[in-house]
């Protein structure tokens, strides 16, 4: 996640496998769509993810507290939006609010996990 955060640009359409989709019959237009939109799904996963390895990783000083994880996945999110904007990358505030509320669906999944 990192890596992608410090690159000046990416481009998300060569990970998307365009001749399967074609040959399964997702019309174009579809497959644009997921293209364009594919950064706001990979913020919210990421955020998910995230928080979900941090809290079962059992880290030393952190542990197993599901609030210091989902509060410092949140914080990430936001050095990851400051990181963007130090290298001269755009900013969006719908990436910070994707990254935060999936942490904090991974919040509520681990708190109803009990």
């Amino acid at each position: 996640m990192t890596w992608v955060v410090t690159r000046p640009a990416y481009n998300f359409a060569h990970w998307i496998p365009h001749n399967l989709l074609e040959y399964i019959g997702i019309p174009y237009a579809i497959v644009l769509a997921a293209e364009q939109n594919a950064d706001l799904v990979l913020h919210f996963a990421g955020g998910f993810v995230l928080t979900v390895l941090i809290h079962t990783a059992d880290i030393p000083g952190i542990g197993k507290r599901k609030l210091i994880s989902l509060l410092l996945v949140c914080s990430l999110c936001v050095a990851a939006e400051v990181a963007q904007h130090l290298i001269g990358r755009g900013t969006e505030t719908s990436d910070l609010l994707l990254g935060i509320c999936g942490s904090f669906m991974a919040y509520l999944a681990l708190e109803n996990k009990r």
